[in-house]
């Protein structure tokens, strides 16, 4: 009985050079394979030499696929593919949800996206949610997200961009400070009060729409977080520039209450990010844009609840 040679390149090569093509790293695909980069770097140079085909070139130092790569992958995709799902229960296999990974900063993690989980699984059913912690103006999350809420000017080069939340601050301190070191009659009235200053936060817009020529508040305290910035002021030792929607929580409770009515544009906004290839399957875009809108259908029901109240008095 006659055997058949099919000459297959090893399994865990094509798992590799797949890899690579869609990540775009060596480092990313070691990661995900839990080898070395230069066991990546090796396994595709085996799969060239056993196909005898040229799968990338460098080009300005990035590798990218050849005309034969591309086709070539096509064909690895369709039989991992194939391989992957033979024998399994389509009825089973229906029932296994998308994980979708969203990295944001902690205050927007534990303010915007953590009480709307329940609303996100009930609009998106399809899809499991892993919730991680960013550092603003740092790049530092935990793993590699799918998409990743930014706090900055919205100038994120090689990424699809969307501005989902831009808030005025307003300065607030605790009911008690306000007590012991108030009334602040005046902006000038400030000069006898501690101003936390949050590095990502800064006074200056505040001040210009004050009026005030002062320089950002130097002091023994200072934050890295609006989130423990806000914090400090709900425990009285200050007064801080906080977001309404950052500072719900605070607010709903009466620890923080607003120093005055002025508010005044910051320097900087949340945005949504996530990178080009994520866009090929919907979700990441579908989610980023319900949070975009029910961030904005709150704002409109806020405004329109504000419009039928009588305005307060207004500080100066």
């Amino acid at each position: 009985m006659s055997t058949i040679d099919f000459r297959l390149p090893p399994i865990p090569c094509l798992i590799a050079f797949e890899a690579r093509a869609r990540l775009g790293s060596g480092v990313l695909v070691a990661r995900e394979l839990c080898i070395s980069p230069s066991a990546v770097s090796h396994r595709i140079k085996q799969l060239e030499e056993a196909t005898n085909l040229q799968l990338f070139r460098k080009t300005s130092g990035e590798a990218v696929l050849t005309a034969d790569g591309q086709a070539y992958l096509e064909a690895v995709r369709n039989a991992l593919n194939t391989l992957s799902h033979f024998g399994r229960n389509p009825a089973a296999s229906s029932k296994v949800k998308k994980q979708l990974r969203i990295a944001a900063p902690p205050t927007f993690a534990y303010q915007i996206i953590i009480p709307r989980l329940s609303s996100l699984q009930e609009n998106f059913p399809a899809l499991r949610f892993e919730l991680q912690l960013s550092v603003p103006l740092v790049g530092l999350k935990a793993d590699d997200s799918d998409i990743e809420i930014r706090f900055g000017i919205g100038h994120y080069p090689g990424y699809h961009v969307t501005r989902i939340l831009d808030e005025d601050v307003v300065p607030m301190c605790s009911p008690e400070y306000l007590a012991q070191h108030g009334p602040f009659e005046t902006y000038e009235d400030l000069q006898r009060a501690t101003l936390l200053r949050c590095t990502i936060e800064p006074w200056h817009p505040w001040f210009q729409a004050a009026g005030l020529d002062w320089r950002e508040p130097v002091g023994t305290l200072q934050f890295v977080d609006i989130g423990s910035c806000m914090q400090a002021a709900a425990w009285g030792h200050g007064v801080a520039l906080a977001r309404p929607k950052m500072a719900a929580s605070l607010t709903a409770s009466g620890r923080l209450v607003p120093v005055f009515d002025l508010s005044a544009k910051p320097a900087y906004s949340y945005f949504a990010t996530c990178l080009p290839e994520a866009l090929q399957h919907t979700e990441s875009l579908e989610v980023i844009n319900w949070l975009r809108s029910d961030l904005e259908r709150e704002d409109a029901m806020q405004a329109l609840a504000l419009a039928s109240k009588p305005s307060g008095k207004r500080k100066k």
